[in-house]
């Protein structure tokens, strides 16, 4: 039996504990000399941009937890040399290893693959207070856009991600500089475009600036995935109604900017005497958005185009019922395409308690009125309605449907036929305009009836 201590060399355990502290310093260094280069590199372009993302979220964190854990590892090899040596000093009575108390794990990415949003949830709620900041901070993307996360936390998350986006926005996306030399014909087309596309990203920063002071709210973030949600109001236990309101054909990130897609859902915020409603402005994911002809008469018609992007709202769907209180009601609104989406929703398993259509878009394949949902229409005539009634672009429409009670009003220019053909009249029901207040009053009184 051969004799001596049992256990590992304390002298090996510092070499080696020496060695990957080293190596986590070095990781640190490169990771600040490649950081710099892809941020100063002259890249510009959605290919650019989204790699800067991808780097910034993802991968530049990947490698700093990386060194991080060398660190970590290095100072425990260190400690444990020590016990080693105590122990066999008082001795042999085995290593101390493992015997001290350590810090909690820290969460990683991976513990949320394969859960559903309720799993989540039950995981988020079992970390202690530090790991879920520790998580917010280190992979504050994830934490801001993973339904299950609470949304007081993911709003935490996309503050951080809004403050990201402005750092983004000052220091690696340079305006376009018009260059003579380049005799192309298209070229000064493309690079109107080019410079017009900078100029709505640039207009950003100060909403994003309130979303980092804290005035804005968003319940999701990721310009990467076309994701932005924001929150209106309080989501808490004096909630008594929900309102998921999904605009329309063409909306984007820069549409949220000047407050357009908002206005209506703060309109039913601010109206609810008794403050218990909250509303998500909600565009998760791609909406159709190309030229004037191709989002609404191509891919707002599209089957396939709602059927990628009903489930991502079904999922966010999820979310708000986890934290929906007992007696609360869920209240979708959809705006022309928006009701498309939400239909969409529906025939992906969502479920709401009323389904509210503002000049709606017909519903996708497969939909079928829940017979415990309320549904109702609301609009003036317009193209889409004209459209609809041509069956131009769909035919199992809200106007047509049965299972909507339906509310038409005068339009502006009263009795006029051009007034069929409006796009303005498709836009109004869907604002706050004074002209547009009896919709509006209707829409709220829908909601408020129980």
């Amino acid at each position: 039996m051969a004799s001596g201590f049992q256990g590992a060399d304390p002298a090996q355990l510092r070499r080696l504990g020496a060695q990957m502290g080293a190596s986590g310093r070095t990781l640190l260094a490169q990771l600040g000399t490649l950081g710099a280069g892809v941020a100063q590199a002259p890249w510009p372009g959605p290919d650019a941009e989204r790699f800067r993302h991808d780097w910034q979220s993802s991968h530049s964190r990947a490698l700093r937890q990386a060194a991080a854990f060398l660190a970590a590892a290095g100072e425990e090899l260190v400690r444990n040399a020590a016990e080693q040596e105590q122990a066999s000093r008082s001795g042999g009575a085995g290593t101390a290893a493992g015997a001290h108390s350590t810090a909690p794990a820290t969460p990683q990415p991976a513990d949320l693959d394969g859960k559903t949003p309720a799993q989540i949830r039950s995981w988020w709620d079992g970390l202690a207070a530090e790991q879920r900041t520790a998580f917010i901070a280190e992979h504050p993307v994830l934490a801001g856009n993973t339904n299950g996360i609470p949304f007081e936390d993911r709003v935490r998350a996309n503050a951080i991600n809004a403050q990201h986006r402005i750092d983004w926005l000052r220091r690696s996306d340079p305006e376009p500089e018009f260059n003579p030399l380049i005799m192309a014909a298209g070229y000064p087309a493309m690079y109107v475009k080019e410079h017009e596309a900078w100029e709505a990203r640039q207009a950003g920063k100060d909403y994003l600036q309130s979303v980092v002071d804290g005035k804005v709210k968003l319940a999701a973030y990721d310009p990467a995935h076309s994701a932005i949600v924001e929150m209106v109001g309080d989501y808490d236990a004096d909630t008594t109604t929900v309102v998921t309101y999904v605009p329309g054909t063409r909306t984007n990130e820069q549409s949220f900017y000047g407050g357009g897609p908002q206005s209506v859902a703060q309109w039913l915020v601010g109206s609810d005497p008794t403050e218990g409603t909250v509303a998500f402005v909600y565009k998760g994911s791609e909406f159709p958005d190309g030229g004037f002809a191709e989002a609404f008469f191509d891919e707002a018609k599209s089957d396939d185009f709602v059927a990628a992007s009903a489930p991502v709202l079904r999922d966010f769907q999820a979310a708000v019922e986890l934290e929906k209180p007992a007696g609360a009601q869920a209240v979708a609104v959809g705006h022309s395409w928006g009701l498309r989406n939400v239909t969409g929703s529906e025939v992906a398993g969502a479920r709401y308690d009323k389904v509210i259509a503002l000049s709606g878009a017909a519903m996708p394949p497969g939909w079928t009125a829940d017979p415990s949902t309320r549904y109702s229409s609301y609009t003036y005539p317009d193209i889409l309605l004209t459209a609809e009634r041509s069956g131009v672009v769909g035919d199992n429409y809200p106007m047509k449907e049965p299972a909507f009670e339906k509310h038409v009003y005068a339009p502006p220019g009263g009795s006029n036929w051009q007034e069929a053909y409006s796009i303005d009249n498709h836009s109004l029901i869907a604002t706050t305009d004074p002209f547009n207040a009896p919709a509006l009053e209707d829409v709220r009184n829908e909601i408020r009836a129980r």
